[in-house]
């Protein structure tokens, strides 16, 4: 390729040196030695502060134009004018003046600047790095955190290795906000969206259970009474502020006129299992809950005949808003796991379940003393 020869008006050798450099270094195709090229001693920045400075023969005004200090701006046209061994201004008592010699560099360096100006014209910007990585944030219950989340999680890793999965824990309506607020791009709740922003998909009818530690003397009973049930402290998901579906599955029991002793009401599942270790009464959650220190024999799951306690979850989303193809393949992943839930879900018990829907508990089986 032909170089095309850059002549240096001004006649300073150490300029034509660093141009002989350059040109050499483009023919032989080899790398410039930063030691033997001369490095330019002035930077655009000071032209361009010189330019200010010229426009308002003042440097108070330049300076407050360009956000640079008063004093940087002296000093780094005071650089400029040991650089070219000349004085481009003086200062008055009003302002400063350009000299002769400050007015021929001016008609020099205003081109120099708008050259630089249009250097970006007509290039086009590079295209934002595309990582390949890809976000997803959903949340859950704490019955659907504690193994169907999880599990349906690490086969979404499995299928995209590079993405970058958010799961959270939570009561129904924080998790609802949030996806609401865009925070997240679906959850699991205990029910219906209230939101209409919102879609609510049915998910599936998860089983509540009675359990004890495994030395509890009912851990050994086959079958048990409902009357056993009226001495014995029931430790439970609710309180202030929560309305679990445990706690509307007491509601529910005393309303059939069931005696009902709730001994203590705790804010998480974990709580629940944590005092029930500590033998402070009958523990109500979800199986899920439990199902791994039940297959570790710590605790035993009573066997309650004519009780049988169900709630029902939701998969809420945005309604408006279309689902990233990472949150739309988690989705089918959701509905194909809620198949698979329901297909051995015993049908005469849709009736009850329509019945109680604004409560999301089913209750079923009772013995007709207990029915209303």
């Amino acid at each position: 390729m032909a170089v095309q020869r850059i002549k240096i008006s001004n006649g300073d050798s150490r300029v034509e040196r660093t141009v002989d450099n350059v040109e050499n270094g483009f023919r032989d195709g080899s790398r410039l030695d930063a030691s033997t090229t001369y490095q330019f001693g002035v930077t655009l920045n000071q032209f361009a502060l010189f330019v200010a400075v010229a426009k308002y023969a003042s440097l108070t005004k330049a300076s407050a134009e360009l956000r640079v200090s008063q004093p940087s701006v002296s000093q780094q046209l005071r650089q400029l004018e040991v650089y070219y061994g000349t004085k481009f201004y003086r200062r008055l008592s009003k302002g400063i003046e350009i000299t002769d010699a400050g007015q021929l560099f001016l008609r020099q360096v205003i081109p120099i600047l708008k050259l630089v100006a249009k250097l970006g014209n007509g290039v086009k910007p590079m295209p934002p790095e595309n990582t390949g990585r890809k976000v997803l944030t959903v949340g859950g219950t704490f019955s659907a955190s504690a193994l169907l989340l999880p599990t349906l999680l690490a086969r979404l890793q499995r299928r995209h290795p590079r993405a970058e999965l958010e799961f959270r824990t939570g009561r129904s309506g924080h998790l609802e906000r949030s996806v609401l607020s865009g925070e997240m791009d679906l959850a699991v709740t205990a029910g219906p969206a209230h939101s209409d922003e919102l879609m609510s998909e049915p998910l599936r009818r998860e089983r509540v259970v009675l359990f004890v530690p495994a030395k509890h003397r009912f851990a050994k009973l086959r079958k048990m009474k409902l009357s056993d049930l009226a001495d014995e402290p029931l430790i439970i998901r609710g309180g202030k502020n929560i309305s679990g579906v445990t706690e509307k599955v007491v509601r529910q029991l005393r309303d059939r006129g069931l005696n009902i002793n709730v001994g203590l009401r705790c804010e998480d599942p974990a709580m629940v299992k944590a005092a029930v270790r500590q033998g402070m009464g009958i523990g109500v959650a979800f199986e899920e809950t439990v199902k791994a220190p039940v297959r570790r024999g710590e605790f035993e799951i009573l066997n309650v005949p004519g009780l049988k306690l169900t709630g029902e979850s939701f998969v809420i989303y945005a309604r408006k808003t279309p689902l990233a193809p990472l949150a739309q393949e988690f989705l089918k992943l959701l509905q194909a796991a809620r198949v698979e839930k329901n297909r051995f879900h015993i049908t005469r018990h849709s009736r009850a379940l329509r019945t109680n829907r604004r409560n999301n508990i089913l209750i079923a089986g009772f013995p007709p003393c207990l029915r209303r």
